[in-house]
């Protein structure tokens, strides 16, 4: 009874998203035979906010004020012309709402909702209970995260050992004091980049890590497949757990688990103001940055040099570069390095790339590139400002990247899902295709999707 009513739950969503989506493509489809000028003037209206927001945020004074009210005047004619004064315009309005309620209903129908993919076996191996864990634990955090949930009373309550660290503390020190001891897992509560300074001394022991998602972004814990906003529950991969193989990167031999970004931000995380005030201290900041590019020489996958670009962004891996998965990267085991770089030419070049990446064309942009590698390099004639996971860093040139494939070993919790939210975002062509067979066809004639 239960297989037939999961089943008829797939089926009913199934249809209703295809249901939505159909409706939706029409509204717009007929809003757009209707008022065609209006639709186009407000289409080019908006690419054209988009530059002259780009304006806004790289010029000074009085030109960046005039430019902001320039953008805000051609979202506004935006608006009118899509919406004001026809029908049209609402309906259109209206099938962009029903192909968004098409968006849970296939996640939920194609079973990659997050309900969904915690009922997926996770990657790994079983492992038993640690024997001697120990738990770092960064009180300030996250905005004090850790303490404001207890974290050390409930870990201790677990029989994990904690020690405290934060501001003037060598966390490496700690860590090489807790493997002396015998420990046998290491856990970290903290940011990206306390984790990587754990993750680089325990893989070179032998020993296991856990992640605790104290933080302020936690991105190494959401590719892992863990609750973000649920830290406690991560503490139970100190007892039995899977044990997954993940890569570590490393920047001329320092250790990093997420990105290293030259450039822009690399500049703007220099900011003595950035952790306190992130957007006015961008704002302020980006004029100098965009005007004089750094320096920064590399060869790219065409084999030429470069030296004109506003940003190198190298990961631990690569990221996904589509806009329904932006941010995440599937896997952690690849043995590649994810290197992207973007040069902002003007504001029209800036507008090209967002309409190309709002299409799913990013990569067709003459001032995007993304391609993966083993070993990667970028030159300078001066130390080389960066953001090494979200910490400012001043890196000698050249900067050398390579990947160490499978050094690290992670505990997962048993309930955690196990897999990043970015192995779940299936391409849109499989997704139509699978929902139509879940609509229409026998349930064994249904096809799991692929992770990526």
């Amino acid at each position: 009874m239960s297989h037939v009513s999961f089943a008829f739950r797939r089926r009913a969503a199934a249809i209703g998203a295809l249901l939505a989506l159909s409706v939706g493509l029409l509204a717009v489809a007929r809003g757009f035979a209707e008022s065609p000028f209006a639709i186009l003037l407000a289409f080019f209206a908006l690419l054209a906010a988009i530059g002259f927001g780009w304006v806004a945020l790289t010029a000074r004074g009085e030109q960046r004020n005039r430019a902001a009210w320039v953008a805000v005047g051609l979202l506004a004619i935006a608006f009118i012309a899509a919406v004001g004064g026809h029908s049209e315009g609402w309906s259109m309005v209206l099938g962009g709402f029903a192909i968004a309620s098409s968006l849970p209903l296939g996640r939920y129908a194609l079973g990659v909702d997050r309900r969904s993919r915690a009922q997926i076996e996770p990657p790994g191996i079983p492992v038993d209970a640690a024997h001697k864990p120990v738990l770092l634990i960064n009180p300030r955090s996250g905005d004090g995260k850790a303490k404001h949930l207890d974290l050390m009373e409930i870990a201790t309550a677990r029989g994990i050992e904690c020690h405290r660290f934060g501001p003037g503390a060598d966390l490496g020190d700690l860590t090489r004091a807790a493997l002396a001891k015998g420990a046998d897992v290491v856990g970290v509560a903290g940011g990206d980049g306390s984790l990587g300074v754990v993750a680089d001394l325990v893989s070179g022991a032998g020993v296991q890590m856990v992640c605790i998602p104290a933080g302020t972004r936690n991105h190494f814990a959401m590719d892992l497949g863990l609750d973000r906003g649920d830290p406690v529950a991560a503490l139970d991969a100190f007892g039995p757990a899977r044990l997954q193989t993940v890569d570590i990167a490393r920047v001329n031999g320092t250790a990093f688990l997420n990105n290293v970004s030259m450039g822009i931000y690399g500049g703007v995380v220099q900011s003595a103001n950035y952790r306190e005030r992130k957007l006015e201290t961008t704002i302020d900041a980006l004029p100098t940055l965009v005007e004089n590019p750094p320096d920064l020489r590399f060869i790219g996958p065409d084999g030429l040099p470069h030296t004109t670009v506003h940003v190198v962004h190298v990961s631990n891996n690569p990221y996904l570069m589509e806009l329904r998965g932006a941010g995440g990267r599937p896997r952690l085991d690849t043995g590649k390095l994810g290197i992207v770089t973007v040069e902002l030419s003007s504001p029209a070049g800036v507008t090209d790339m967002l309409a190309r990446a709002a299409l799913g064309l990013l990569n067709t942009s003459p001032d995007f590139s993304a391609w993966t590698g083993t070993r990667f390099e970028v030159d300078s004639d001066r130390p080389i400002a960066a953001g090494v996971d979200g910490e400012a860093e001043e890196l000698h040139a050249p900067a050398v990247f390579e990947i160490q494939p499978g050094a690290l070993q992670v505990r997962i919790p048993l309930a955690a899902v196990g897999r990043s939210p970015a192995a779940f975002v299936p391409q849109v062509r499989q997704a139509v295709a699978e929902l139509l067979r879940r609509a229409f066809l026998p349930v064994d004639h249904w096809r799991p999707l692929h992770h990526r």
